[in-house]
């Protein structure tokens, strides 16, 4: 994520990418009715194909699984392998998520494939479900980076918004004009509004050693609404306005003008209290290095990594991005 964290659920606009990272499911078909689920990062899965609990470290695979098993005419074996850390907090279980669903969409497909662009759309619709079902809330927006890659402006649609969260706030007119704008652009009205941008400069992650998962912090920040459900509004509003302006300047290519969107919003983060000391000192420290634009957290907060834009400070990763999301082989 790029920016747009948490205002996101609300239905505002974000800013997120692919990076250069890959994970790969290969499936091989069983005679038995049993699934067999092998991978790097969690011990080895083989339960019955029609009897299984949706639980554990596979359970997004295991929940893709049991909404295609009445359609798998054979049991299988699934081998993921995968260059994404998953303590990092980049996407491995959108990852996971939309490569399953791909995939076994494939196995059980009885007519002609639809265009991959169209299929995809439907893909997304799917995974955001599943997600949800899974772990209560999220925008959805890593699922589009693993089904398109590259940098995307994304919005929900306004029947997945949140109805818990706060109204927005004095911009939605602009809102309004973006979803207008983009469904001029696509027939996929209803589904969430994806929206291909031009390459940035060069971003960079630095890990800051710990992590909370986002459905901890989502619903932190949720309990903290309680009560004063107007001031979060106002900062919703303000954080979907900064969020829309840095998707405005990435359309054009303005990258100086992007960093300084970057930087606000690093200050709205800070005032929901999703940034803690150590993140403050992350960012703080990768903006006082020459020729970085821009520092801020990426992701929902409390954890995981901040993103500088520009030049590599010491202790950061250079996150290179993809243009290739989810591809299928034969």
């Amino acid at each position: 994520m790029i920016t747009g964290e948490h205002a996101v659920v609300d239905g505002y606009p974000a800013v997120f990418c692919a990076i250069d990272q890959r994970l790969r499911i290969t499936a091989t078909p069983l005679t038995a009715r049993i699934i067999q689920i092998i991978s790097e990062i969690a011990d080895p899965v083989e339960l019955p194909l029609d009897s299984f609990q949706v639980e554990g470290p596979m359970r997004f695979v295991l929940a893709a699984l049991a909404l295609y098993r009445d359609r798998l005419e054979h049991g299988v074996r699934l081998v993921i392998t995968s260059q994404i850390d998953p303590m990092l907090g980049l996407g491995s279980s959108a990852a996971v998520t939309v490569a399953t669903l791909g995939l076994l969409r494939e196995l059980t497909s009885q007519e002609v494939t639809a265009p991959l662009l169209k299929s995809k759309v439907g893909l997304h619709t799917a995974a955001l479900k599943l997600t949800r079902q899974l772990q209560g809330r999220g925008s959805g927006a890593d699922l589009a980076a693993s089904l398109h890659g590259g940098l995307l402006g994304y919005q929900l649609p306004l029947e997945a918004i949140d109805a818990t969260l706060p109204e927005r706030g004095g911009h939605a007119e602009d809102m309004t004009r973006l979803r207008a704008q983009t469904q001029r652009q696509s027939s996929d009205v209803g589904h969430a509004l994806i929206i291909a941008l031009p390459q940035p400069p060069q971003i960079s992650l630095c890990y800051c050693g710990y992590k909370t998962p986002t459905g901890e912090v989502l619903a932190r920040v949720a309990a903290k609404m309680q009560g004063h459900e107007a001031a979060f509004a106002a900062l919703y509003g303000r954080m979907g306005a900064s969020a829309l302006a840095a998707l405005s300047a990435a359309q054009q290519s303005d990258w100086a003008k992007f960093a300084d969107h970057l930087n606000a919003y690093q200050v709205l983060m800070v005032e929901l209290n999703v940034s803690d000391a150590i993140l403050d000192a992350l960012v703080s420290r990768a903006r006082a290095e020459i020729d970085v634009t821009a520092a801020k957290i990426s992701g929902s907060g409390l954890g995981d990594c901040i993103l500088a834009m520009g030049r590599v400070p010491p202790q950061h990763q250079l996150a290179p991005f993809t243009k290739e999301g989810f591809v299928l082989h034969e």
